[in-house]
């Protein structure tokens, strides 16, 4: 295959899978720009990569271990950049949710998302390629680089968390 074959074979690729990468670093993300630029290197990786792809596997699951890896590199990132502004600053900045009127919906689902946005990255990782994306272990375990028992312990721990800001909001889980 020469390389004009093998750059039209990736244009599909990217059409293809791009939804799917798109959720899953906007998920881990939440925050637009970070996850567009996730995106964004998440296949110029693979391009670069590409010789390395194992056709075992699938292509999602490949694209999902670049896409997981590097936004949970994102995020420890964000986090240590969080921690050295709240040293300097001396404040950790406004986190309260908007004022207005949201429907239950909203709230939850506004809930969630702090909710995720405070897990450990693993946490936040295996809790949104299982429960959002619906993954199987097999391909989490693939994607992540844990083993099964990690897996389920992150999983164990995210849901726990999860459940008890539920409850604590009063929301049955």
């Amino acid at each position: 295959m020469d390389s004009a074959d093998r750059q039209k074979e990736f244009i599909l690729t990217v059409e293809k899978y791009r939804d799917m990468v798109w959720r899953i670093c906007f998920r881990m993300l939440a925050d637009r720009e970070e996850a567009r630029d996730a995106v964004q290197e998440t296949f110029v990786r693979a391009w670069q990569t590409l010789h390395r792809y194992d056709s075992r596997y699938s292509m999602a699951t490949w694209l999902g271990t670049i896409a997981c890896r590097l936004c949970i590199d994102v995020l420890r990132k964000r986090r240590l950049r969080l921690k050295i502004e709240t040293e300097t600053a001396g404040s950790n900045g406004n986190t309260s949710p908007d004022p207005g009127a949201y429907t239950e919906r909203n709230e939850i689902e506004n809930l969630l998302q702090r909710t995720v946005r405070a897990l450990s990255p693993m946490q936040k990782a295996v809790f949104i390629l299982h429960e959002i994306e619906q993954l199987p272990a097999w391909e989490i375990q693939r994607i992540s680089g844990l083993s099964a028992v990690q897996i389920k312990s992150n999983l164990y721990i995210a849901r726990q968390k999860v459940r008890k800001a539920l409850i604590k909001e009063g929301i049955q889980y």
